[in-house]
C-alpha cells in the first residue's frame, strides 16, 4: 500500500486521502444514525431526481440542513443532517397531509453534495408553491379567535398561520403587524387607526417555525439572530399583491416582528378626500397650480405624509408633465409616474437621486424625505429653477418647519422665495358612525376648548353654535368594539406670503414668531382644525388632544 502512495501524483494522493475521509465520515454518520434510530443513505453518487430536489428551494434546504431525495407516488424520502431542525418538521408536518414521509440520516458531504445539483433545478408548476395566499372568501377574523385555542394552534404550520394574520390585517385595515417574544408567549398585535391592539399569544414552541417561515420569506438569514436584519415579503390578497417591510430586532426572549404594510392605502385619493377645510384646501390649490416652487409636509412617523403627497401627484398627474419620485422605500404603485427607490446597499441615497433624477427633465418631482442639508439645498435650487417639489420633514407644526430648514444651513435668501408652504398633520381616529352617541365633557374641557376655538381667524369663515356638542362611540360589533373606524387628517398650512419671507429673510426668526404670523393671516392651528371635525361628529376630543395636544 505504501508503494501505491509513493508512485501516486500529488494530485491522485490528494483524491485518494478525501475518499478515505469520506468513507470514514460515513462510517461515524451510519454509527450515528443507529443512535437516533433513522434509517442511514448516502447520497454520494445517487441519482437524484431534480423535479423531487424542487420540493425544497435551495435556502429552505440549505438552512434546514435536509434534501427531499426520492419520491414514488406518495412516499417521500427525505436526508437530513439535522433531524430535529425545527422549520424542518415544520416542512414535514406540512407535506405530510399529502405524502407518507420516511426520513433518513445522511452525512455532511452527502448533503453538499447534493445541494450542488441546484443549479440545475427548474422547479416545475406541480412543485409546491410558498407564496403566501390569503383567500377572500375565509372569514379571517374568526379564524385568529380560533388561534386562541392552543390545540388549533399546534395543528397548523407556519404558512396557513401567515395567511391568517396577513388575511386577518387586511380585514382590520391594518398598517402594521407586530410579533412580540415575551417568556412564555409571543404576542400579536395588529397597528389599527395608528394605535396598538392586543390580538393574540401564540404557543412559545410555534416562535422558531413561525420566525424562521417570515425570515425565508423575507430573504433574511436564518441563522442569523443576533443583529437586526431587513427584508421584504410579497403575499396575495384576493390575488392582489401587497408588498410587506419586514424588520426583525433581537431581543430578550428570541427576535422580533414587525412587518409593515405597504400600498394598502388608497392610492387614487384627491385633494377633496383628504378632509381639508375650505380655507387650507384654497392655499394648496393655489400652490399647486404654480409652475414651480416646494410643497413640504411635515408630521410625525405614520401621520398621513406620503399619502397627503400622493394625492398632491393624482391631482397632477397628467399626459404632458413628467412626475419622477425618489422615495424609501416605494409605498404605492401609481400609473403615469416614474418611481425610483433609496438603496443604502449602493450609496444611492436622496442627495444624489436627487441630483440624478434632475437631468431627467421632469416637471414635479417628490422627494420622500429631507434628512440632510445637501438634499434640501438641491431640492430647494430644483424649486427655483422652473420645477415643483413635495417633500416631508419631521417637525411638530408648521412654524417649525422655517426655523428647522435654516438650521439645517439652508440660506435665508434661498428659503425664501424657493417655499410656497408648509403643511402640518396629524391622523384622528374617526368615530364609528353604528354606535356615536352625544357625550358630555367636563366643565374644564370645555372651558380649555372654548378657549382654543375663540381665537379661530375670521377668514377660516366658521360660526360657532351656541351650544357646542360633541360625540363619543363606545363600541359595537361594526368597529370590533373599537368605537373607531378609520382615520380622517386633521391640518394646519402656512403660506409663504410677503410677511413670512420677511421672517426668513431676518435669519433670527423663531418658531413662536412665525405662528404668531401664521395666525394673523389666517391659519387655523391643527387642534383647532381637529376640534371642529370634532364638532362635526369626525372624531372625538380625547382624539384630538391625544394625537395633537392642547396647546
Amino acid at each position: 500500500m505504501s508503494g501505491k502512495f509513493l508512485s501516486s501524483t500529488p494530485k491522485e494522493l490528494e483524491e485518494s486521502l478525501s475518499e478515505l475521509n469520506r468513507k470514514m465520515e460515513e462510517q461515524e454518520t451510519q454509527a450515528k444514525a443507529g443512535s437516533l434510530g433513522l434509517p442511514y443513505i448516502d447520497l454520494h453518487n445517487f441519482p437524484v431526481d431534480l423535479s423531487v430536489l424542487g420540493i425544497f428551494t435551495q435556502e429552505e434546504a440549505s438552512t434546514m440542513g435536509a434534501v427531499p431525495f426520492y419520491k414514488e407516488l406518495s412516499d417521500l424520502r427525505i436526508g437530513t443532517v439535522e433531524p430535529k431542525h425545527p422549520l424542518l418538521l415544520e416542512k414535514i408536518k406540512e407535506l405530510s397531509g399529502k405524502n407518507k414521509i420516511s426520513l433518513y440520516f445522511i452525512s455532511k458531504h452527502s448533503l453538499a453534495q447534493t445541494l450542488k445539483f441546484y443549479s440545475k433545478v427548474l422547479r416545475p408548476k406541480a412543485a409546491i408553491d410558498d407564496t403566501v395566499r390569503a383567500k377572500t372568501g375565509e372569514d379571517f377574523l374568526a379564524l385568529l379567535k380560533d388561534f386562541q385555542n392552543e390545540q388549533v394552534q399546534k395543528q397548523a404550520n407556519a404558512t396557513r398561520f401567515l395567511e391568517i394574520i396577513f388575511g386577518a390585517a387586511m380585514a382590520y385595515k391594518a398598517s402594521d403587524i407586530h410579533m412580540e417574544p415575551e417568556d412564555h408567549f409571543i404576542k400579536l398585535r395588529y397597528r389599527i387607526d395608528g394605535v396598538l391592539q392586543d390580538f393574540l399569544h401564540i404557543s412559545k414552541d410555534l416562535q422558531r417555525p413561525i420566525t424562521n417561515r417570515i425570515k425565508i420569506l423575507a430573504k433574511l438569514k436564518s441563522n442569523v439572530e443576533n443583529i437586526p436584519q431587513d427584508g421584504r415579503i410579497t403575499f396575495y390578497y384576493a390575488d392582489k399583491p401587497i408588498d410587506v417591510r419586514v424588520s426583525s430586532l433581537p431581543s430578550s426572549y428570541g427576535e422580533e416582528i414587525v412587518m409593515r404594510l405597504l400600498g394598502t392605502g388608497a392610492t387614487n385619493l384627491k385633494l377633496a378626500d383628504l378632509g381639508f377645510s375650505e380655507q387650507a384646501r384654497e392655499v394648496i390649490e393655489r400652490q399647486l397650480q404654480k409652475p414651480n416652487g416646494m410643497i413640504i409636509t411635515t408630521g410625525p412617523t405614520g401621520s398621513g405624509k406620503t399619502t397627503t403627497l400622493y394625492a398632491f401627484l393624482n391631482q397632477l398627474n397628467q399626459p404632458g408633465v413628467k412626475i419622477i419620485t425618489l422615495e424609501d422605500p416605494v409605498e404605492y404603485q401609481l400609473q403615469g409616474i416614474v418611481q425610483t427607490p433609496i438603496d443604502h446597499n449602493v450609496d444611492f441615497d436622496f442627495a444624489k437621486g436627487l441630483r440624478a433624477i434632475l437631468r431627467q427633465d421632469p416637471d414635479i418631482i417628490m422627494v420622500g424625505e429631507i434628512r440632510d442639508q445637501e438634499t434640501a439645498e438641491t431640492a430647494m435650487q430644483a424649486a427655483l429653477t422652473g420645477h415643483l417639489v413635495f417633500s416631508t420633514l419631521h417637525t411638530n407644526d408648521a412654524s417649525g418647519a422655517v426655523p428647522r430648514l435654516l438650521n439645517m444651513g439652508i440660506k435665508p435668501f434661498v428659503a425664501a422665495p424657493a417655499l410656497s408652504c408648509v403643511l402640518a398633520q396629524r391622523l384622528v381616529r374617526r368615530l364609528c358612525p353604528s354606535c356615536k352617541a352625544p357625550a358630555k365633557l367636563s366643565p374644564t374641557v370645555m372651558e380649555k376648548i372654548v378657549s382654543l376655538l375663540k381665537n379661530l381667524p375670521p377668514s377660516a369663515g366658521v360660526a360657532l353654535p351656541k351650544e357646542l356638542q360633541f360625540y363619543h362611540s363606545s363600541g359595537c360589533a361594526e368597529c370590533n368594539n373599537l368605537g373607531y373606524k378609520g382615520r380622517v387628517g386633521i391640518y394646519e398650512v402656512l403660506e409663504n406670503t410677503e410677511a413670512v419671507q420677511k421672517l426668513i429673510l431676518a435669519e433670527n426668526s423663531s418658531m413662536a414668531e412665525f405662528k404668531k404670523t401664521a395666525v394673523a393671516q389666517g391659519m387655523v392651528t391643527m387642534v383647532q382644525d381637529g376640534l371642529l371635525k370634532a364638532l362635526a361628529g369626525l372624531t372625538d376630543v380625547e382624539e384630538v388632544f391625544r394625537v395633537a395636544g392642547g396647546d
